[in-house]
């Protein structure tokens, strides 16, 4: 009875042989495989008085009167995807403060290795974010080449959330092609969900497969209960990364329309069998719709061949979409389908985001 020093009594089911074949396990290899690329990365920004008046800080300073500006610091993962040109991908909400206000970005590597961090760019619809360092020799984890995934595959997630020491947890992908509404409303779409723990320390890094393989980017924007996680998925990734390293945001096209569900009753209003397409609801005037002659109460019923059953499936089109791309809408209108065909434009600067 009582406390027995550790050296006391030998370690509890773990025999050398035991820990021998533990290294060759799927799983401790994968993460030996993906884990020294897996980084820490502490943000610091310095916070003004946000009270007072800007007249009053640009006169006196900000310390005037009302005290100093407090610094404000923030933690969370990123993997380096790209060695030779020192990319970290991370989640955008991570480097947030930075984006707004300029601030500071240390990026510290489980060999002790640390570094200035550079914000390349940022895109908040998908929460991804890229970050530039310096430095010679770095490790680097590949993306998986495929985006299909097959519910129940192993999921490792993997964090770097103190600086230089991974933490791993393993789980199953639960299920695919998840959307969830984040707390400023725009919906994450594609999201890959797994029973492996997702926190705000290992938000950023990599979800991967038994292969060492990025299969999506852990996420906690959104704190779920235990037992759910949610990851930005390979394919997301992919599409958005040429994007951040070319223009340091991501350029999505605008149709100028907007576009609601279809209920019953208006379904049956028009002439539609059934409340599947997404009806327009207003057509911005000038817009690449309204160039191409789309009207309020006209309901999309197919882009490109791909059914739209829903105004959701409408915004999910427009998510994969490029500018300059041509698209050819189903349409139904006056109680008869027709075809238009819009070239897609980047949005007005004042619309973007």
């Amino acid at each position: 009875s009582g406390f027995q020093p550790a050296s006391s009594s030998p370690a509890v089911g773990v025999s050398a042989a035991q820990l021998g074949s533990e290294s060759n396990n799927p799983v401790v290899k994968a993460v030996a495989k993906v884990g020294p690329a897996v980084v820490n990365i502490d943000t610091l920004v310095v916070k003004p008085v946000s009270n007072v008046p800007s007249i009053f800080r640009d006169l006196f300073g900000d310390d005037w009167l009302f005290g100093s500006p407090t610094p404000s610091r923030g933690q969370g993962s990123g993997v380096i995807i790209d060695a030779k040109n020192g990319y970290v991908l991370t989640n955008e909400h991570v480097v947030h403060d930075v984006r707004e206000r300029d601030g500071q970005i240390t990026v510290s590597l489980p060999n002790r290795q640390t570094f200035t961090g550079k914000l390349i760019g940022a895109d908040e619809l998908s929460d991804l974010a890229l970050v530039k360092i310096d430095g010679a020799n770095l490790p680097q984890a590949k993306l998986a080449e495929s985006d299909e995934l097959i519910i129940g595959q192993t999921a490792i997630a993997i964090g770097n959330p103190f600086g230089f020491r991974n933490t791993v947890t393993v789980g199953v992908v639960s299920a695919v092609g998840r959307t969830l509404s984040t707390p400023n409303g725009t919906p994450l779409e594609n999201l890959i969900q797994t029973d492996a723990a997702i926190n705000p320390g290992n938000s950023g890094g990599p979800l991967c497969n038994i292969d060492g393989e990025i299969i999506g980017l852990n996420t906690a924007i959104i704190p779920y209960g235990q037992g759910i996680g949610f990851a930005i998925s390979s394919g997301t990734i992919k599409s958005v990364l040429g994007e951040l390293i070319k223009y340091g945001r991501v350029r999505r096209p605008w149709t100028g329309m907007y576009y609601y569900e279809l209920s019953a009753r208006a379904a049956r209003q028009l002439g539609l069998d059934s409340p599947e397409g997404a009806l327009v609801a207003e057509v911005v005037k000038g817009s690449p719709a309204d160039n191409a002659g789309m009207k309020p109460w006209d309901v999309i019923l197919a882009v490109d061949g791909e059914k739209i059953k829903s105004a959701d499936d409408m915004r999910s089109f427009m998510l994969r979409a490029k500018i300059d791309q041509t698209i050819t809408l189903t349409v139904w209108r006056d109680k008869s389908r027709t075809t238009v065909k819009i070239k897609l434009e980047e949005p007005p600067e004042n619309l973007r985001r």
